[in-house]
């Protein structure tokens, strides 16, 4: 067991961090809904390395050792807030009331085609592929018991692939058709939450568990950030969470709650007929699993990472040369295969690795592999920096009607979600990032030159049916 002094250290930190993000909730709504999709799991890992430093040792089924207890938490959290700094700076209030200033004003009269409607048509089309491939498909894992990945890699068709690889981008580009509503004609669009919740319908019945449910929907709230600046505008308050009530009325209110309340209920589901039926555990043994899945698999690589390199096990140049020459599948995140080497052994990784599994974790104890003690800081600090500056510009582009440089932003920003996920570097050895990259920076200057002359990149209405009225000025809210 833990001694008292490192007990406190454990618990300090961890309520430091949890008291950064409901702060951040509450008076720094534009970060919070950007950010999202990583704040969570910087919460989620903390408490899971929080109960292994406490608990300790607990048994890691996965790496077939007792890990814990220990003090990676206040390592983890001190890193994590290294990470948080510059969204403060780049995504402080004044910056985004400045952009706001910038606003695209223009709204598409009846009878205009827009941007949205296109999406409307092409979406629908597309979630009708995704039943029809399912229902050809003869089997819905659901109801057949079987895993997600094998339905994805042996049965599925080429929409559900698709959607796996790109389904965090179609339900941003939802968000951002969203938000765009809700700034240019000041109305919730019920038909892109229709489609997002029959999306996740379909993926609770393809097998899929919390994971779908919860990166979908925090890549569709990423937009709203824009729409909720946009409410609030100059105005401060010292009363928590003052922008809810700014920005959604009672029914709104009522009607997210609900849907909230729905997810939670369809992940739990899922999630026990994954392991009750899908791999068959029984009695006890399922809540078991449960709970180390939830608190030791997140973090048992970094934390045993943490034991290595701050124990004097440094290897800078073997990690190098893993990451990005002579990995064990360089088409895949390199990160975890290193760590999972590190901890079970070739032959135990490489049979995982080849079946297509890997284990959790990767960040911020690949930057301390890499780095060292000393020099990781510099470098988690410089990623948290691009990473906000890229939120910054997807936050901007959906406020200011650049649509075109805050999809490629966020495309762009995709790779370090997954470095802040699992831990991934090689993402920008590939020649495909760095195209990635050239896009945006062609659409940002694009998108600048054209609004010198009142033009867009990727226009909100696309043209006018003959006899109607043409675009007109709108009221922007908060501006």
């Amino acid at each position: 067991m833990a001694t008292f002094p490192e007990q406190m250290a454990v618990a300090v930190s961890g309520a430091a961090l949890l008291l950064c993000v409901l702060y951040i909730a509450a008076y720094r709504p534009v970060i919070f809904l950007a950010f999202f999709f990583i704040l969570f799991t910087l919460v989620w890992r903390t408490a899971s390395t929080a109960f292994i430093d406490l608990a300790g040792p607990v048994l890691s089924s996965q790496t077939d050792r007792y890990i814990g207890p220990g003090l990676a938490t206040p390592l983890h959290v001190l890193a994590y807030f290294v990470t948080l700094m510059p969204f403060f700076v780049l995504l402080r209030p004044a910056a985004v009331q400045y952009w706001l200033a910038g606003a695209d004003r223009t709204r598409a009269a009846p009878g205009m085609l827009t941007l949205s409607d296109v999406t409307i048509v092409l979406s629908l089309l597309f979630l009708g592929l995704l039943f029809v491939d399912l229902l050809r498909s003869g089997s819905i894992p659901l109801f057949a018991e079987i895993e997600r990945f094998v339905y994805t890699a042996e049965i599925a068709g080429g929409a559900h692939r698709w959607l796996i690889l790109y389904g965090n981008l179609l339900a941003f580009w939802w968000g951002v058709m969203f938000a765009a509503e809700s700034l240019r004609n000041r109305r919730i669009d019920i038909r892109y939450i229709g489609m997002l919740v029959v999306l996740m319908a379909y993926m609770f019945l393809t097998g899929n568990r919390f994971s779908a449910f919860y990166s979908f929907g925090s890549f569709f709230v990423i937009p709203l950030a824009a729409v909720v600046a946009a409410e609030i505008g100059n105005r401060h308050s010292s009363v928590p969470f003052f922008w809810i009530g700014r920005t959604l009325r009672r029914r709104d209110l009522i009607a997210f709650g609900a849907i909230l309340t729905l997810v939670t209920v369809v992940s739990a589901v899922a999630i026990y007929n994954n392991l009750s039926n899908v791999r068959q555990f029984e009695g006890a043994e399922i809540l078991s699993q449960f709970w180390e899945r939830l608190l030791v698999q997140p973090s048992e690589l970094g934390w045993i990472s943490y034991q290595r390199i701050f124990g004097g096990q440094w290897q800078p140049d073997r990690v190098y040369d893993f990451l990005f020459q002579a990995p064990l599948d360089a088409s895949r995140n390199t990160t975890p295969q290193f760590l999972m080497l590190a901890t079970i052994g070739e032959p135990r990784t490489y049979e995982h690795i080849s079946g297509g599994f890997q284990f959790a974790g990767g960040f911020p104890e690949i930057f301390f592999e890499l780095f060292g003690p000393i020099l990781a800081w510099p470098f988690i600090f410089g990623a948290g920096y691009l990473a906000a500056g890229l939120t910054a510009v997807v936050v901007k582009g959906v406020i200011q009607g650049r649509y075109a440089s805050a999809f490629l932003s966020l495309y762009v920003l995709f790779g370090f979600y997954v470095m802040y996920i699992g831990g991934m570097l090689n993402f920008i050895m590939t020649p495909v990032y760095w195209i990635k990259i050239a896009a945006l920076a062609a659409a940002l200057l694009m998108e600048a030159r054209l609004a010198r002359a009142g033009l867009p990149l990727a226009p909100w209405a696309l043209f006018r049916i003959p006899g109607k009225a043409s675009i007109v000025s709108g009221r922007f809210p908060g501006a």
